[in-house]
């Protein structure tokens, strides 16, 4: 094909009047020659110019990325994924400029008429599919025992102290107040296992969001000077405001402190690096007697194998709160840091056979699909998976 026909078709695509028997020409284009950078160019300069000849929100941007080869929506049977949005996968290497339109492509892949856009040996399975995470979390109360609150029914599940634990309607878990003031802290632990996730609303009235694979402890009723708790994994805060009494997060020999403000603390032990992100108001982050105060936009980095705190500017929020929104969002990330994530959502092992891929990723996904959906995205860039029950093997 020339580069004079391919400019056309982009043209075309990009001003909405490209016919599929066109739109199938260009990607199989694509499909063929992923190390072309002049095609690369032409299919950036494209959207470029449709922007800047067209006045379009964020959003819509977002929209018209998300369905760029197709109007349909994922679907295999009765799953399926709503609200798919992409704004670009774009490969830092040529080795991997299919990705450029991946997502758009993978929109395809369940069309009969585009089958042999899909490698057959890019992705098996020898088991049924893996479905994603979920509400799932385990509440361990004062004496010990435990609640699994995925299968707990709604209304009152406890009394813990000064406070009654409810499971609301939306399944999100409450600490009431019981007017029983003078009865002994207790402490209350909820955990997320691989492929969970829980909201719950502490006794102050801070909201608190535990992402797959995290654990939250915390009083049935603060008191004091401060409200303190400790986490794991990675958690989300909207601090109820209080001059009086600072409200501490403990994780990893690092304390976060904030009087009312919104926030999230990644501290995965399989992480490097543990990350708190400001959103909202500001927070004090305090490690072995070095702290750094942050403003909204910033986050503090703070290395495992030091002690120091690294405090970077402009941070995309939107990307460190796609987990809680509902999609996993990679911004030049290598392969097994997306499989980390990958692996504590859909509670999976990974494998890898041969040297690791060195490609790094841009993109967003959906955490609402299956996981061979995930996959079938990642194998555009030439990857190969096999799933074996909850193990995942990942080949060069």
């Amino acid at each position: 094909m020339e580069l004079v026909r391919i400019n056309y078709l982009t043209g075309k695509f990009f001003a909405g009047n490209c016919t599929e028997a066109e739109k199938l020409e260009l990607a199989s284009w694509i499909k063929q020659n992923p190390d072309d950078e002049k095609l690369a160019a032409i299919l950036e300069n494209s959207w470029q110019d449709f922007e800047a000849q067209t006045e379009i929100s964020e959003k819509s941007s977002d929209r018209i990325l998300s369905n760029i080869f197709s109007e349909r929506e994922i679907t295999d049977g009765e799953d399926q994924v709503e609200n798919y949005q992409v704004r670009s996968l774009w490969p830092k290497i040529a080795a991997a400029a299919i990705l450029i339109l991946g997502f758009g492509l993978y929109f395809w892949l369940g069309s009969k008429e585009t089958q042999q856009l899909a490698t057959n040996e890019s992705l098996k399975t020898s088991d049924s599919d893996l479905p994603p995470g979920g509400n799932k979390a385990v509440l361990t109360l004062g004496d010990g025992s435990n609640i699994i609150l995925d299968s707990a029914g709604n209304g009152n599940l406890a009394s813990q102290g000064s406070a009654n634990v409810v499971k609301s309607k939306n399944g999100e878990l409450v600490y009431r107040s019981n007017n029983k003031e003078n009865e002994a802290i207790v402490f209350n632990s909820l955990a997320t296992p691989k492929g969970g996730q829980y909201h719950i609303v502490l006794p102050d009235g801070s909201k608190v969001w535990l992402n797959a694979a995290s654990s939250l402890r915390f009083p049935t009723v603060f008191k004091g000077k401060e409200r303190t708790v400790e986490i794991t994994g990675e958690v989300y805060f909207e601090v109820a405001h209080n001059t009086k009494m600072p409200f501490i997060v403990k994780a990893n020999n690092t304390e976060v402190t904030v009087l009312g403000t919104h926030f999230n603390v990644m501290a995965y032990p399989d992480e490097k690096v543990l990350k708190t992100t400001l959103l909202e108001g500001s927070v004090r982050i305090s490690r072995e007697g070095k702290s750094a105060l942050l403003s909204p936009g910033q986050q503090a980095r703070i290395t495992a194998s030091s002690n120091s705190i690294n405090v970077l500017n402009g941070v995309d929020t939107d990307k460190e709160m796609a987990w809680k929104n509902g999609f996993f969002q990679f911004e030049d990330e290598n392969l097994e840091s997306i499989m980390r994530q990958v692996s504590r959502w859909y509670d999976v092992a990974v494998a890898y056979e041969g040297s690791v891929s060195r490609e790094r990723f841009t993109g967003r996904l959906p955490r609402n699909a299956n996981i061979s959906k995930v996959l079938k995205i990642l194998s555009l860039s030439g990857l190969k998976f096999k799933i074996e029950g909850k193990t995942i093997t990942v080949t060069p």
